[in-house]
């Protein structure tokens, strides 16, 4: 694993990678701000995969080094590595990453469709997480607004109404908020791919009603130390 950042979705890989069987040979945090990721993916041998962590430009920059590093090392990632609108800045080196998101610009529902037509005729680019994150909050207040008459004054009200929520057509697809008011919804796992001359992610599996704590007790989980660069530490 390597990643300038730790966050709870990198020990949430680790925990369910391991306990699936799979072993993480090793983790390296570069600092956010790297110029030059050689002296890291100098330590990328002995492992099937790399698990990738960068967002933004860095992401960018990481998976050229990469390629230029002559590695050939499967890829796989968070929403933030292979994210829609950033696939334009990608080159050939991006083929084949996989990347777990909650949005992904190929989803196959009206409400996507016009989210995406929208976006590329104004803005000429496939949305990513971000935009389409932002659009879907504003589903989410429409919706409760709609509860409470357009009322915004009691604060204990809207925010009932906010946690009630329930939409079945978003560009992510159906979701809820659960009892401590966290989405439940889809996580799509998806392949970049060159199609007529552009990258393109290619859902290859969605995995529906995912919560934060995915298949755990929701006790046992509560009740583990907060993730972090140490923990869970690598199993053995």
């Amino acid at each position: 694993m390597i990643s300038p950042l730790a966050t709870s979705r990198w020990g949430g890989f680790q925990r369910v990678f391991e306990d699936l069987g799979g072993r993480v040979v090793k983790k390296l945090w570069p600092p956010i701000v790297t110029p030059d990721y050689t002296p890291y993916l100098a330590q990328l041998s002995g492992v099937e995969a790399i698990v990738q962590g960068f967002a933004g430009a860095n992401t960018g920059k990481f998976m050229q080094q990469y390629k230029d590093a002559g590695l050939k090392l499967p890829l796989l990632g968070g929403e933030a590595a292979g994210d829609d609108s950033l696939l334009k800045s990608f080159g050939d080196e991006a083929i084949g990453l996989i990347s777990a998101s909650l949005y992904t610009s190929d989803f196959d529902t009206p409400s996507n469709k016009k989210f995406v037509a929208g976006m590329v005729r104004d803005y000429g680019n496939l949305p990513g997480l971000g935009a389409a994150s932002l659009y879907i909050n504003g589903m989410v207040v429409e919706a409760a607004l709609e509860k409470t008459g357009g009322k915004t004054d009691d604060k204990d009200a809207l925010i009932a109404a906010l946690r009630a929520v329930s939409l079945d057509d978003t560009p992510r697809g159906p979701f809820h908020f659960d009892h401590l008011g966290n989405i439940v919804g889809n996580i799509f796992i998806r392949r970049c791919e060159k199609r007529a001359g552009r990258l393109v992610n290619t859902t290859v599996k969605t995995y529906e009603n995912v919560s934060q704590f995915w298949t755990y007790d929701e006790k046992w989980f509560l009740a583990q130390p907060v993730y972090s660069r140490d923990y869970p530490p690598p199993k053995s």
